[in-house]
């Protein structure tokens, strides 16, 4: 996010502690928490947007990992408010997070485009469709709003490129299961998602190679509104290996870090919350003719760009 390298959306899953490079950091270095957490990745894109201002989802999220890292934090995630922006249509989505043992609760909040629920990619390039981004609030008490704009090189890609995915993930259906968290018992649709990445690299005069395989499987039911997430289960897997250059090594994978994380919904409503970021003036419907506009013309193909600007 523009804002903040800290701040990371949180992609339908816990955030696992223990991600690193093999090839820019030797094995050595991993990555820190964030210590803002964004919950527009947890929307569920693919079915039309039959929510409404003031539905809210709490979850609490756990991770451990061979290396000893750990992770435990509740996040609360409410649509706080829609407007229109740029003749765009949008939803204020406002996120709360606390960390086991801390008192304070960090919060941000991101206008995200109804247009994300025309896109089939929209799930893995979320951040194509946040508009503005409230980290805080200003001396006056206002809200510290920033414009969020996607990079230069990426806007001038071609569309050939920036739908072509690079690793795509793999999508398996597993059936029916009944599932019991904080909020309840749910009869619940369960969908794994594995994610793979794999690269090679010379460092002087030896060869590195690092692979990693990231499974998050779902636990899905519309009674739950907007994510209609359950339940999401993590396990993350890295490995790899070193050989001097032109002398490969034929043995198995070294094993450089193994997470596993659940995320477990502990409540939810449509009512009983009010947004601490969102502006006063945003939180409220706007006319639901204009998103429906709008999701009928992604459904046809023929967004007008006039009304999408920043897409």
């Amino acid at each position: 996010m523009p804002r903040s390298m800290r701040h990371a959306v949180l992609a339908a899953g816990v955030l696992l502690v223990a991600a690193f490079s093999l090839i820019s950091s030797a094995a050595e270095r991993v990555e820190r928490r964030p210590d803002i957490i964004d919950g527009a990745g947890m929307v569920n894109y693919m079915q039309r947007p039959n929510f409404t201002v003031g539905s809210w989802v709490k979850y609490h999220a756990t991770s451990t990992s061979e290396r000893g890292f750990k992770d435990d934090y509740t996040v609360t995630i409410l649509i706080g408010g829609e407007e229109v922006w740029w003749g765009e249509p949008c939803f204020w989505i406002e996120t709360r997070t606390q960390r086991a043992g801390e008192k304070r609760e960090n919060f941000t909040a991101s206008l995200v485009s109804y247009a994300a629920f025309g896109d089939t990619m929209a799930e893995d390039h979320i951040l194509w469709f946040i508009r503005k981004t409230i980290n805080g609030l200003k001396l006056d008490g206002t809200p510290d709003i920033g414009l969020y704009t996607r990079g230069k090189n990426e806007i001038q890609l071609r569309k050939a490129q920036w739908m072509k995915e690079e690793n795509p993930p793999l999508l398996d259906s597993l059936g029916r299961e009944t599932v019991t968290v904080a909020a309840g018992t749910f009869e619940t649709s369960k969908v794994r998602r594995t994610y793979g990445h794999a690269e090679t690299a010379e460092q002087g005069d030896s060869t590195i190679y690092y692979r990693r395989k990231l499974g998050r499987t779902f636990f899905m039911t519309p009674k739950v509104p907007f994510t209609n997430i359950a339940k999401v289960v993590v396990d993350d897997v890295q490995e790899g290996k070193t050989w001097m250059a032109g002398k490969f090594d034929k043995g198995a994978l070294n094993t450089l870090e193994k997470a596993v994380g659940t995320t477990e919904l502990v409540e939810y409503g449509t009512s009983g919350m009010t947004a601490a970021l969102v502006p006063v003036g945003s939180r409220k419907p706007i006319d639901r003719k204009v998103i429906e506009a709008t999701l009928a013309e992604y459904a046809q193909g023929t967004p007008d760009p006039r009304r999408h600007p920043t897409r």
